[in-house]
């Protein structure tokens, strides 16, 4: 008997020593979008006497496009991750003019009347990042698309927003698990369709005023409408 039960606990042991719990699954998240943002801004350099002889003008639109993605990606644990981006037709278009607030341009200040155009390619300064948490029942994803500027030489000013280039979206891990490979839910962000915690701002007011100082003001009159649209996509890999 005593053989039979040190047999038992010998044979127990070897097979829990053997058993390998399974890997937990993988995923690859791919993160694409595109949108527009479009800034006009009308400046006039006011003088006490409430004359105007320089005036500044721009008006520039950027079309933004990216894809990213991300493969080995596991839900079990947080972390947060860089990626290579395709950044493909992301272009800054537009003009830059500087005139005399309507008055014969020879009226305007030494050296202030010019007139620029720019259509120039985007180049980035970062790249995208996928941050992801385990919160209750529930993977929440934040991703954020690269971060777009003008290259030095273009002769548009514009600062891209990439605080908006930005989304959240929680995934319940019961039906992440239920996916078998192969099987992707997609998500639908972007400006129209806002996640958990996203505070877009469609329409901006860039407007920069100065008050008087040595004779003259600033009156400056800027609207930035921004949107974008885009897909979250993960499926399951193994």
């Amino acid at each position: 008997m005593r053989l039979a039960v040190v047999l038992f606990v010998l044979l127990a042991g070897a097979a829990a020593v053997g058993a390998v719990a399974a890997p937990a699954p993988t995923y690859t998240v791919a993160f694409q979008g595109s949108g527009s943002e479009h800034q006009l801004d009308n400046k006039q350099n006011v003088e006490d006497d409430g004359s105007c002889e320089a005036a500044e003008h721009v008006d520039v639109t950027a079309a933004v496009s990216w894809s990213a993605s991300w493969t080995r990606f596991r839900a079990t644990t947080r972390s947060t991750l860089g990626a290579p981006a395709k950044i493909d037709g992301s272009r800054v278009t537009g003009s830059h003019v500087k005139d005399a607030c309507g008055l014969p341009l020879d009226e305007a200040p030494p050296e202030w009347v010019s007139q620029a155009s720019c259509d120039d390619a985007l180049v980035t300064s970062a790249g995208p990042q996928l941050s992801a948490a385990t919160r209750g029942k529930s993977l929440m994803l934040a991703v954020a698309a690269p971060s777009f500027v003008l290259p030095v030489s273009v002769k548009c000013p514009l600062n891209v927003r990439n605080d908006q280039l930005t989304a959240h979206a929680a995934v319940a891990l019961k039906k992440l698990s239920a996916l078998k490979r192969g099987q992707s839910i997609s998500i639908r962000i972007g400006t129209s369709a806002p996640g958990p915690g996203d505070l877009y701002a469609p329409a901006f007011d860039c407007s920069a005023p100065t008050k008087p100082y040595e004779g003259y003001r600033t009156v400056d009159h800027c609207q930035d409408d921004l949107s974008w649209s885009g897909t979250l996509k993960i499926t399951r890999a193994s």
